[in-house]
């Protein structure tokens, strides 16, 4: 069953009973669940709008989505636990079961979001993708680390859990730190092909705390970290190069140049912890390599 059906349990029955009469074969092409104020539910699907309504006719979705709806699905994505994703919100998003991220747009107030106005449910898949010849061999050099960087989109993400999947098929010892539960979903009742992947993963908790913990228990060779570049990101990761660990991470980024211009980003660079940089080619052509750049 498509992932787009497991997302619809942790929406009110309002949503979840019309929302999942979706014919099979359309599910796997619907990337979010786009919810707003005053208007109907929307796909997102093959990068564009599409009204829920042309793929469900009939189905008895509301008209539009008013405050009580969409107050009542935020709580339920939260299972009633705001406080719990305090952290996450302050970002604008969280993430729920199985990784799905969920955007939240609204008017925000000393103690979060004062009210709720946009909710954008991104549907969480096990994607991997064949690793071009370049990269392949990078996992394999003594190059130092390689830092995959690209707009939101770009495919950094599915790239990087390729490159996890590649690298654990052999007898190396990987560490992968999954702050948001994104990469690799390994919490019980999620994506069960993380469990089949050789390696130590740290979900939910700060790549400043992952990494200490890895180096702390697990001796790993390798340590993978998806969107690097929060304050403490930089002295974790030289941490680990002074053990000897040799990173592989993401990082929101267009183009050389603002590498540089980002403080955080520098930071990271200037541990020397990256070789090089692979920059992705963008939402047209997610997982495709367009440059690379000698750090």
């Amino acid at each position: 069953m498509d992932e787009y059906y497991h997302i619809l349990d942790s929406l009110p029955p309002a949503l979840r009973t019309p929302l999942a009469k979706l014919n099979a074969h359309y599910a796997p092409h619907v990337q979010e669940i786009r919810l707003r104020l005053g208007q109907p539910v929307q796909f997102t699907v093959g990068g564009r709008l599409c009204p829920a309504a042309k793929l469900l006719p009939g189905a008895g979705l509301p008209t539009v989505v008013d405050s009580e709806a969409l107050r009542s699905c935020f709580l339920q994505l939260c299972r009633r636990s705001v406080y719990a994703y305090e952290e996450e919100l302050k970002q604008g998003y969280f993430t729920i079961q199985g990784g799905c991220r969920v955007g939240v747009a609204g008017c925000r107030g000393p103690g979060g979001f004062a009210a709720v106005t946009s909710l954008n449910l991104r549907v969480a898949r096990w994607l991997t993708c064949p690793l071009p010849p370049e990269l392949e061999s990078a996992l394999h050099t003594s190059a130092g680390g390689l830092l995959l960087a690209g707009p939101p989109g770009s495919g950094k993400t599915t790239l990087l859990r390729s490159m996890i999947q590649h690298l654990c098929e052999s007898d190396a010892l990987v560490s992968v730190i999954d702050e948001r539960g994104e990469l690799m979903a390994c919490e019980t009742g999620s994506l069960p092909r993380a469990a089949q992947i050789r390696c130590d993963i740290y979900a939910r908790c700060t790549k400043a705390e992952g990494i200490a913990m890895a180096l702390r228990c697990m001796n790993p060779q390798y340590i993978f970290c998806d969107e690097l570049g929060t304050p403490g990101d930089a002295q974790a990761v030289a941490r680990g190069l002074a053990s000897g660990v040799v990173f592989f991470a993401t990082a929101h980024c267009d183009t050389p140049a603002g590498l540089r211009k980002k403080p955080q980003l520098a930071a990271l660079l200037d541990t020397g912890a990256f070789g090089r940089a692979a920059f992705l080619a963008g939402r047209a052509q997610p997982g495709k390599v367009a440059e690379w750049v000698a750090l």
